[in-house]
């Protein structure tokens, strides 16, 4: 059954990925076959011009079909401690945090001069936090260190931009939306082509073609490549299709940016046989990169962390693009030297600790034993992660109240479902149901919590490492798929909920598949 499921798979992935464009796009891009560079972009504006846009006022209700993350709750891109649904849309305390709902303009309709259609042009219009978004002002994107305004957990900030080519102040997202506004700024440059020369912004040159100034698109291009499509652009993307009968082909086409302003200018575009782009490579001069050669690798026997006797390598990780579903992670407070290890027989309330040793960012320790740090394998996407321990059969859950860190045996609910960002070198987890509980070590009482606020100590995320192993293991039916492709494979369920593991283990059912940039439905 095994042998003919992977040949079924593979005849879907030949029809999806060559037989149309991306996400059921089938022919949409067909006319723009052929063209390069700023060619390219004009054969895209004639695609996606002219969007057929609802009326400012009414983009509310919208909302709960492009951004609802659950049970009618909305989508929040500038705050982690939200939970709104449609009725706290202008209406609230918008003074603090979590008070209020705004539908923002991530392209500032200053810089357009409040002009239609672009005022209510749903792939910018992003609904977010009040406090936050008037925190933001009209400032244009960049990167700086938060000294005017800071969100919660150091989510969003505001201060003087530190990107090379730009002095002024700006609005720096968190690093899981970083490439979705990138994205969305390339379909606005691309749309309204022959208007954008007119409108007024640091980010802009006034040009149609190149269109960005050139600190801003070498940002904006970093951002992308280091922040890649997410399934909730790609579900969004369609959302929005549906409401106003154009697409994002960026979010189609992962990588596409390249095409017109980047690295593959000279090469033509196929919309049938994309070959998108490769990651960004280490930088051969940074002696942190893990390809320096003359930095010695923890699979290196002479490395003084190499793994042994059972030992598992683990590395800190500071950005939401490190984030690995799938993978083993620890939580760390770093000061002390703890982990997060078993929950308390005692007290189901919140976990124990054990003792590790950080060396250069990294730890080597046993897992999963009696005394050692508990891994935890995460699941689940940005904005819905879970952590899940293997050996008690449970997820990292806020069922409780006060300051509880349960358990849960499913994932279904928000509270077994956790958001992910990173404030330097700390790691802010904080909980879907409720966005004030983030996880903390209490030094006081030596534990693992949900805390709603300091003095409670910050923790950080180390994840597993891969190291060399004696035999070689039977690859999953996901990783020969991959290998037979030559592209990233990933199995969701069909309410969008990233699986880990392997299809061959999952139960019997409806599954989406993701190639590359290209999704089919399989049925075990």
């Amino acid at each position: 059954m095994k042998r003919n499921l992977l040949l079924t798979i593979i005849l879907l992935v030949e029809v999806a990925v060559w037989a149309q464009g991306p996400n059921g796009t089938k022919d949409y891009y067909k006319s723009a076959n052929g063209k390069k560079g700023y060619a390219l972009k004009t054969a895209l504006y004639n695609i996606i011009k002219a969007p057929g846009v609802k009326s400012y006022k009414g983009l509310d209700e919208w909302y709960l079909k492009t951004d609802n993350k659950g049970g009618g709750h909305i989508r929040d891109r500038y705050s982690n401690k939200t939970n709104y649904t449609l009725a706290n849309m202008n209406t609230g305390d918008n003074s603090v945090e979590g008070g209020q709902l705004n539908k923002e303009h991530s392209f500032p309709k200053s810089w357009f001069h409040n002009a239609t259609p672009m005022l209510s042009d749903l792939y910018h219009v992003v609904p977010s936090d009040a406090k936050v978004n008037n925190a933001r002002s009209n400032f244009p994107f960049g990167e700086n260190k938060g000294e005017t305004f800071t969100s919660n957990g150091g989510y969003s900030k505001v201060g003087l931009c530190t990107f090379p080519g730009y002095k002024g102040k700006c609005f720096e997202p968190n690093d899981e939306w970083k490439g979705d506004f990138a994205r969305i700024y390339f379909y606005m440059v691309t749309c309204y082509e022959y208007t954008v020369k007119t409108w007024d912004s640091a980010m802009l040159d006034g040009t149609d073609d190149h269109c960005f100034s050139d600190w801003a698109l070498e940002m904006l291009l970093r951002w992308s490549k280091n922040d890649p499509v997410s399934q909730i652009e790609v579900d969004r993307n369609a959302a929005v299709e549906a409401i106003q009968d154009n697409r994002n082909p960026f979010v189609d086409y992962p990588g596409l940016e390249e095409y017109i302003w980047g690295d593959k200018t000279n090469v033509a575009f196929n919309y049938e046989d994309y070959n998108g782009v490769e990651p960004e490579p280490a930088d051969p001069d940074n002696p942190d990169t893990p390809d320096d050669p003359d930095d010695p690798q923890p699979t290196d026997p002479d490395h003084p962390l190499t793994p042994v006797d059972g030992e598992l390598l683990f590395a800190k990780v500071t950005s939401t693009a490190d984030l690995e579903p799938g993978k083993g992670y620890l939580v760390v407070y770093e000061a002390d030297g703890k982990a997060l290890a078993e929950s308390s027989t005692e007290y189901s309330e919140y976990r124990k600790i054990a003792d590790v040793t950080i060396t250069d960012g990294q730890i080597l320790t046993k897992v999963d034993e009696a005394g050692t740090p508990r891994q935890l394998i995460l699941g689940g996407a940005a904005d819905a992660y879970t952590f899940y321990d293997a050996v008690e059969n449970v997820y990292l859950a806020y069922t409780g109240s006060k300051n509880n860190l349960n358990a849960s045996e499913t994932a279904a609910d928000a509270t077994a479902q956790w958001t992910v960002s990173f404030s330097g070198g700390d790691a802010i987890i904080s909980n879907k149901a409720d966005a004030e509980r983030i996880i903390y070590y209490n030094a006081g009482a030596p534990r693992f919590a949900c805390y709603s606020s300091s003095p409670q100590q910050p923790v950080a995320l180390y994840k597993a490492q891969l190291t060399d192993t004696p035999d070689d293991p039977v690859p999953t039916m996901l990783e020969r798929v991959e290998a037979f492709t030559g592209m990233p494979v990933a199995i969701y369920t069909m309410d969008g909920r990233r699986m880990n593991g392997s299809l061959d283990t999952l139960p019997r059912g409806a599954y989406i598949l993701r190639v590359g940039n290209r999704t089919t439905k399989v049925v075990k």
